[in-house]
């Protein structure tokens, strides 16, 4: 499947200037349990910091292209390109790109019982350095 082949959604809540690709998405596309989405992000675009409630995945996040702020739990950590990002469902997590140049990132995620999406609660968060962890 190419990128062109998968129609990009701007529509997801808490992931504002994200296009993304879904190649792949659990039983409906013959996997058992993968989600593979390749995300164009602009500037300052993102996803919002959010934990899952009633989901058994954990996924990743890797930045192919740009560079991004990560939180995880009460952490941040600056990403660059070639660089993963590992996210527990249960932790808050999230990532913002920074500077001016888009990114490329190709989020993986798996579950054992083929859900590897979903039940996402959003949290406030303040991407400045020295940034609330709220």
């Amino acid at each position: 499947m190419n990128l062109e082949d998968t129609p990009g959604r701007r529509d997801l809540t808490g992931h504002p200037g994200i296009t993304a690709h879904r190649f792949v998405s659990g039983p409906d596309q013959g996997t058992r349990w993968l989600l593979v989405t390749l995300n164009l992000i602009e500037p300052g675009g993102g996803i919002d910091p959010h934990y899952h409630e009633g989901l058994t995945a954990d996924h990743a996040y890797f930045l192919m292209d740009g560079h991004a702020i990560a939180r995880i739990g009460d952490e941040q950590h600056e990403v660059r390109p070639n660089g993963l990002m590992v996210f527990r469902s249960d932790v808050v997590h999230g990532f913002r790109v920074v500077g001016d140049t888009p990114a490329r990132v190709l989020r993986l995620g798996a579950a054992p019982d083929g859900v590897a999406t979903g039940g996402s609660v959003f949290v406030d968060h303040d991407w400045r350095p020295g940034g609330s962890l709220s």
